[in-house]
């Protein structure tokens, strides 16, 4: 499988990456810290395409979709004359979302390269709105680091920032069904 990876807001990172993935790129630009992956499909039927993307595709927590975003947060607590300082906390993230890549959607008859385009649109909103949650979630970590009164309470906040951010997620995939109420079935 070749995974063609575009750090968005980077053009050289594009040029191995197909039509519609660069197109995805704009998206997921909104994001900081955000790079977006794409796993070649190369079948041109939509049948040998589904068959072919249920064999690659990604996996997360054991469980494979079509689509996934992931992300991580990290954080620091500098001391402050000597002591930690939840207060100076420094929060990074990273968001990465991975979509299939078609690279054979020239080939494919009007009506299957059509109903590929609506499944692809779909799943693309779908995984930003995956990789919203993670940029709120990264917003509500620093907040919740930085308003702890202590660096204990603060690594005992972003543990459950980090949990309501996984919990936020999964509920929004159990509510769109992982996209398909959304639109995001191919074919």
């Amino acid at each position: 499988m070749a995974v063609v990876a575009i750090q968005v807001g980077d053009p050289a990172t594009v040029a191995d990456a197909s039509e519609r993935l660069r197109l995805a790129a704009p998206a997921a630009a909104a994001f900081p810290n955000t790079t977006l992956q794409g796993y070649g499909v190369e079948a041109t039927a939509p049948r040998a395409i589904r068959a072919e993307m249920n064999r690659v595709r990604p996996g997360v927590n054991g469980r494979r979709h079509d689509a996934t975003t992931t992300w991580r947060y990290t954080y620091s607590l500098p001391a402050s004359n000597g002591q930690c300082d939840p207060a100076t906390a420094v929060v990074s993230h990273a968001i990465t979302i991975v979509m299939p890549d078609l690279q054979n959607r020239d080939r494919l008859r009007r009506a299957d390269k059509a109903a590929w385009d609506r499944y692809f649109a779909a799943l693309q909103a779908h995984e930003v709105n995956h990789a919203r949650i993670a940029q709120l979630g990264a917003e509500r970590y620093q907040a919740a680091l930085r308003s702890a009164p202590d660096c204990q309470a603060a690594r005992v906040a972003a543990a459950q920032v980090n949990a309501d951010v996984s919990a936020a997620s999964a509920e929004y995939d159990r509510l769109t069904e992982h996209g398909r109420l959304e639109g995001a079935s191919f074919p």
